[in-house]
């Protein structure tokens, strides 16, 4: 239908521009029923140019999770693609983030499991059509820890590969956060072992394939793409790059006023930065390495060091907590890249439940953000001077630092109370659309006082403070009131919603969760070793 054909039309003489600009104002139940009205209003809402436009204002604006979706989608969707891609965004994000959201579906993926066995990681693979689900089971005797990936798409998920430890160290599971990497996941044993997983396998037992093993014991933090930062015994921080030879670590990283001792509770890397949250700190470190031989030239008196030993960078920027940090959790947030003239670090959600003077950590769950830094520059890591790698012998680090991707300090958000018992399952974990999921012990308002009872509960977070509010003019028209009870608005835009209520059980059953805000997923794990699935799409 072309514009012109549209404009000589006696019945409806408005022109299709300004039509647009009142459709995308309404329900998207109205859109539906308009198309009912008439053949005009029937070839008007079976136009790709309007769905379109649909799912860049009210999906893609607004950060909603799309199945499936990549940024350079659009234009291979044809009209009923676009139509199916806004309303189940929409009839998703409705659902999810409800006061008390419904599941369509329950799977238990494990249902009674091996005697004193208990779930202690889950976490879906990111990418690969949201598909994958890794958990970690443990049982105590015999010491036994069983890998496994399911494959959870189908009416009965199946696993599809299957690892088995016993005995031995065993120092967790990190997943690789680049889903295009042939290294899903690194795991620490007596080595530390980056894997692949041979999604066609038949035997489950031989799906794991091991792609890299460097020697020695060491804490595993972070993997992307080919990047891995592990942490020793005695607080020595190194940079992997498995691309190139595992002989030697490619950086190594160092606070001269923080001590060895302090944990690193996460890690984020950002383009060739990396984010390191201590319990007390947080520092930005360039990953950009430098041969020794140009500082030495640089500043004379310096000594080389060996050609084995690696480069040793500094803190860029460093920032300190009022508190210690009991434990850490991140996320960066996706946005759509809707303008390619201009591609800004994506703000991350941090939440931290602060510790006490006592054996168990505060009843606050702190939300702050890190906000891009309006003067980095894309790649000027990669260009810069050698100015944050340094010999081991030289304490103090020269002031020519780099502008990194991120401001210093993080932005205090909010504070959401979070009573958790002593000795009380608690976690949580954060999602890339701005989901925040977490167990706690609030389960007063339910059972009423008890020493026993655990919540799922959750929140929706938002760095454009416009999408909150405005998302209700495409739903449902009595959704209205739901978006008006949103809540207020934190610093920088962040804007706050009430909470959502998933879930709510008498016992302390739950001890770890994992969600996929695409296909509106979420897996909770158990300290009896069952694993259990609800479905909200």
């Amino acid at each position: 239908m072309s514009l012109s054909t549209w404009d000589i039309r006696p019945s409806l003489p408005i022109p299709l521009d300004v039509l647009f600009d009142i459709i995308v104002y309404l329900p998207l139940k109205s859109i539906l029923t308009l198309r009912q009205t008439s053949k005009s209003f029937f070839s008007v809402t079976q136009l790709r140019s309007l769905w379109a436009l649909l799912l860049r204002i009210h999906v893609l604006q607004k950060n909603l999770p799309i199945l499936n979706f990549t940024d350079a989608s659009i234009s291979s969707l044809d009209t009923p693609s676009l139509e199916s891609a806004v309303c189940r965004a929409l009839a998703l994000r409705r659902s999810w983030s409800s006061s008390s959201p419904k599941h369509t579906r329950h799977i238990d993926i494990i249902k009674g499991a091996e005697p004193d066995s208990r779930v202690i990681f889950l976490s879906f693979l990111p990418g690969r059509e949201n598909r994958w689900l890794i958990s970690v089971s443990m049982t105590a005797r015999p010491r036994k820890f069983i890998i496994q990936c399911w494959d959870v798409s189908l009416e009965t998920p199946r696993c599809v590969a299957k690892l088995k430890h016993i005995d031995g160290p065993y120092g967790g599971v990190v997943i690789n956060s680049d889903p295009t990497s042939p290294a899903m996941l690194v795991m620490q044993f007596a080595h530390t072992e980056t894997f692949t997983i041979d999604l066609l396998e038949e035997d489950p037992e031989s799906a794991f394939v091991t792609i890299h093993i460097i020697d020695g014991i060491r804490e595993i933090h972070l993997l992307s793409s080919s990047t891995l930062v592990t942490r020793t015994s005695e607080g020595e921080i190194s940079v992997w790059d498995l691309d190139t030879s595992l002989e030697r670590e490619k950086l190594q990283l160092t606070n001269p006023v923080v001590p060895p001792t302090e944990k690193c509770l996460a890690m984020h890397k950002y383009e060739e930065y990396l984010l390191l949250f201590r319990a007390q700190t947080i520092e930005t470190y360039s990953l950009t390495p430098t041969p020794t031989s140009n500082v030495a030239s640089r500043r004379n008196s310096l000594p080389k060091l060996s050609t084995r030993s690696p480069p040793v960078h500094y803190p860029l920027t460093q920032h300190r907590w009022q508190w210690r940090a009991d434990n850490v959790v991140i996320s960066e947030q996706h946005q759509y890249q809707l303008n390619f003239t201009h591609r800004s670090p994506p703000p991350i959600n941090i939440f931290i439940r602060f510790g006490s003077i006592y054996p168990w950590p505060v009843n606050i769950l702190h939300h702050f953000s890190l906000v891009p830094n309006p003067t980095y520059v894309p790649g000027a890591a990669s260009h810069s001077p050698a100015s944050t790698s340094h010999t081991a012998s030289n304490l103090v680090p020269p002031m020519e630092t780099l502008m990194p991707p991120y401001l210093t300090e993080p932005r205090a958000v909010q504070t959401i109370a979070s009573p958790v018992r002593l000795f009380s399952q608690s976690a949580v974990v954060l999602g890339q659309y701005g989901s925040a999921l977490w167990l706690d012990s609030h389960t007063e308002d339910w059972f009423g006082p008890s020493d026993r009872g655990q919540r799922l509960a959750g929140k929706m977070l938002s760095v454009d403070g416009e999408d909150v509010g405005d998302s209700s003019s495409i739903e449902e028209s009595n959704n209205h009131s739901d978006a008006q009870d949103s809540g207020g608005e934190g610093e920088q835009g962040m804007q706050i919603r009430r909470e959502m209520m998933f879930g709510v059980q008498e016992d302390d059953m739950w001890s770890r969760v994992a969600m996929d805000e695409e296909s509106g997923r979420v897996v909770l794990g158990c300290v009896n070793g069952d694993i259990e699935m609800f479905e909200y799409a």
